[in-house]
């Protein structure tokens, strides 16, 4: 754009300079000469009238003995005689007898039309601009689908393509992003699916093994047996209940429930539990959801948060906030706290940190689970540090 207007500029200076004056009437110079000897040859006024109607020039006549007369371009006769505003250029011719001629050639008088000039510039440049935008937008759209792509695989999602358009270098790396994209999402399908076939296939064994445990005898032994097959089905639980997650697919659909009502439901099954749980609400949250995910969201995060409390923090808040279309459900401890640059690594399944800051117990699924039931919502959740200490979960959703 900066190039177009110095384009202009100089295109402006250069047809209004006085050397672009010279150079042209030069070469009108042989024009004006043989008008000014037909003229000369003929003293009539009326020759003069019809020369300046004919071509387009204004003449200003001074007769050696007699008045000046003058005559515009349309051969109408000029009294009294004007000189011609600036941007005509001018030819002076002399008779033997001392009459001049002075021939204002206005063909090229510029002044006159500074707004048409501009106009036709400011209609260049748009012209230019415009077509190389829509050139620009054109070549660089496959970029944005990619870019689209990419951001999608980022979020988990394996199942986008990207639209091969064009067979240059950005048409094969489109290529082999769907390539990539459909063999890592064969390689995830793999992995969940042998997770899956083996909670099933375990579930046999430990109903065995818990028919077995009923004939031992009472002792140590028997209750490290009991506890440890609880776990096992407790992780057998959540794998098959992931899973299930996992395999929907689009946006729940749901019905018109009131989440604070079921935050306040699951707050209450903790009464008890230390860390005591506190819920705050500005009042009702209504939101389109499945009423079981949203519970067993909401479980999971304050679960969390008292598991990674310490024995001297303050309550769980779990907060509800509604207004301007959404919902902001916030679940903060007084706990532990997670290190810096770990907030993402804690929604992939099975990532448990240092057990030396305390980070034990659990599976490391449930934030998983959770990140997927607000996927499956249409909702975000992220998790950010509070200070002095602990965690905050915050969860938006469309109200």
């Amino acid at each position: 754009m900066a190039g177009i207007a110095l384009l202009g500029a100089l295109f402006y200076g250069l047809v209004n300079s006085h050397y672009l004056g010279l150079i042209i009437g030069r070469a009108l110079g042989p024009y004006s000469d043989v008008l000014a000897e037909h003229a000369f040859a003929n003293p009539d006024p009326d020759v003069w009238r019809r020369i300046a109607m004919r071509h387009g020039v204004t003449i200003l006549v001074e007769p050696a003995g007699g008045d000046p007369m003058a005559f515009d371009e349309g051969g109408q006769r000029l009294a009294p005689v004007p000189a011609p505003g600036g941007g005509a250029i001018r030819a002076v011719r002399t008779a033997e007898d001392g009459s001049r001629v002075t021939l204002y050639w206005t063909l090229w008088s510029l002044q006159k039309n500074h707004v048409a000039l501009l106009a036709g510039l400011v209609v260049m440049a748009l012209t230019v601009v415009g077509s190389g935008f829509w050139f620009l937008q054109r070549q660089l759209r496959p970029l944005a689908a990619l870019r689209t792509g990419v951001d999608a695989v980022a979020r988990g999602d394996f199942t986008v393509r990207v639209p091969v358009v064009r067979d240059d270098e950005i048409g094969q790396v489109a290529g082999a992003f769907n390539v990539m994209a459909s063999r890592v999402g064969e390689m995830v399908d793999d992995r969940e699916r042998l997770l899956a076939d083996v909670s099933h296939e375990l579930r046999s064994p430990i109903a065995r093994m818990k028919v077995a445990l009923e004939f031992m005898p009472e002792g140590d032994k028997r209750d490290i047996l009991a506890r440890d097959l609880r776990e096992m089905e407790g992780l057998i639980a959540v794998l098959l209940e992931r899973e299930e997650l996992r395999s929907r697919t689009g946006r729940v659909q749901g019905e018109q429930i009131d989440l604070a009502a079921i935050a306040a439901g699951v707050v209450a099954t903790f009464a008890g539990r230390e860390p005591h749980v506190e819920f705050v609400s500005a009042g009702a949250a209504s939101i389109r959801a499945d009423p079981a995910l949203m519970t067993l969201l909401i479980r999971n995060l304050v679960d969390n948060a008292i598991k990674f409390s310490r024995p001297d923090s303050d309550p769980v808040m779990v907060k509800m906030e509604a207004g301007d279309g959404r919902v902001v459900l916030r679940v903060a401890d007084d706990g532990i706290g997670i290190p810096a640059g770990c907030e993402e690594r804690l929604f992939e399944p099975f990532v448990k940190l240092d057990p030396a800051r305390g980070h034990h117990g659990g599976y490391g699924i449930g934030l998983n689970l959770c990140r997927r039931i607000v996927q499956l919502h249409g909702g975000t959740i992220r998790l950010q540090p509070r200070e002095p200490r602990g965690t905050e979960a915050v969860i938006t959703l469309a109200g």
